[in-house]
């Protein structure tokens, strides 16, 4: 039995939005909005990634992706540095692009034992996605966190600091900020996704409009703390800056 990062993410307002919009026009959200959100991704980090990869580790970077109807899943199978810090990238540029798209997205990081089986269609199971999955359900917003034991079960390198330390420092392109995280349960110290560096928001309107898109409701008021939360952290990150 071997471990893998795994990654899910959920979309908010997900019953709102198929009650109110055509079945046609749910294809085209997903392919528009969510799968051209994928694309961009990957085609933005694998514009850098393989200039400072060994071509023996680029095969193993490789990350599964699996949408199923409101939860969109990245496996990756590479328990390294490189493969944590792509799988961060990639998420961190789908999650900010989907909320620029008028999708907001809750996800999470976590990892442990997954299982991928092509019989009867696709079957994804294991105690990594469990663990994701928990980790996700658990926040008030729209954004993501990373299990802190992740940054523990990757070999570190003895003549440099740790992984979290050295990304917690790098304000040139912040991948994770230290931040209390709106949970059901209150606030905790978490390690999450700064999504707000890219062009795709510049204002909180911005933030209120993702949630207003394609025709969703905000008057629950489950989403109005949800958009209040997001809005203080995109606020806060932004005049860190």
């Amino acid at each position: 039995m071997t471990n893998s990062f795994i990654a899910f993410f959920d979309i908010l307002g997900f019953k709102n939005l198929v009650e109110k919009n055509s079945h046609e026009d749910l294809k085209i959200i997903y392919e528009d909005m969510i799968y051209q959100s994928l694309e961009l991704a990957e085609k933005y980090w694998n514009m850098i990634y393989p200039n400072i990869t060994p071509n023996e580790e680029k095969k193993t970077l490789d990350i599964q992706t699996y949408v199923i109807s409101d939860s969109i899943i990245f496996i990756q199978n590479s328990i390294t540095e490189r493969g944590l810090l792509y799988l961060i990238s990639v998420c961190k540029v789908f999650l900010s692009a989907t909320m620029g798209d008028g999708i907001p997205l809750r996800g999470a990081i976590s990892f442990g034992p997954v299982t991928i089986e092509n019989k009867r269609g696709t079957t994804v199971f294991g105690l990594g996605l469990t663990r994701a999955y928990e980790l996700e359900s658990q926040q008030q917003w729209s954004g993501a966190i990373i299990d802190k034991e992740c940054f523990e079960i990757i070999p570190q390198i003895e003549k440099h600091s740790k992984l979290i330390d050295r990304l917690l420092q790098n304000k040139i392109n912040p991948l994770i900020v230290k931040y209390m995280v709106p949970l059901k349960t209150g606030l905790s110290e978490q390690f999450a996704f700064d999504w707000t560096e890219y062009a795709f928001l510049k204002t909180e309107k911005d933030i209120e409009n993702a949630f207003s898109a394609n025709k969703k409701e905000t008057t629950d008021p489950s989403i109005k703390i949800k958009i209040m939360n997001t809005k203080e952290f995109f606020l806060k990150m932004k005049n860190s800056r």
